[in-house]
């Protein structure tokens, strides 16, 4: 069996829509855009990606790896925050997923849904036994 990626992130403005498609197109990215957000007339996009690989992490042309939370975090408008999000499964064998909330200025927020498993122990105690939901 071999695992699978699905990607995707929340809505958000972008400091330069035409720039911030062509990224997307470059990168084999899908975007969607949306205008009826927040009660606001700019416009919102969210992007993903569903070839099974995830997020990209090197140029198509060159080769060349690259961090693509950095790359997003440039096409960002201050005043939104992007959410991206990233799931993964080897058929029912083993699930796994990662979202990281992204600034422009640079900072970030993470959480792996793994991390579910000391978080239940801190609340429920050592005295339980939680086990992972793989096989």
């Amino acid at each position: 069996m071999n695992y699978v990626m699905q990607s995707r992130t929340n809505y958000f403005r972008v400091r330069d829509p035409k720039r911030f498609e062509r990224w997307c197109r470059y990168f084999g990215l899908r975007f969607w855009k949306d205008q009826k957000i927040a009660d606001c007339p700019d416009m919102f996009y969210a992007v993903g990606n569903d070839d099974g690989e995830g997020w990209p992490s090197t140029h198509p042309e060159t080769d060349e790896e690259m961090d693509f939370e950095t790359e997003l975090m440039k096409h960002l408008d201050p005043r939104d925050i992007a959410v991206s999000i990233q799931t993964g499964a080897e058929g029912l064998r083993f699930l796994d997923g990662y979202a990281v909330a992204l600034h422009a200025d640079g900072r970030t927020v993470h959480m792996q849904l793994f991390d579910i498993y000391e978080k239940a122990q801190q609340v429920f105690g050592p005295q339980v036994t939680i086990t992972e939901a793989v096989y």
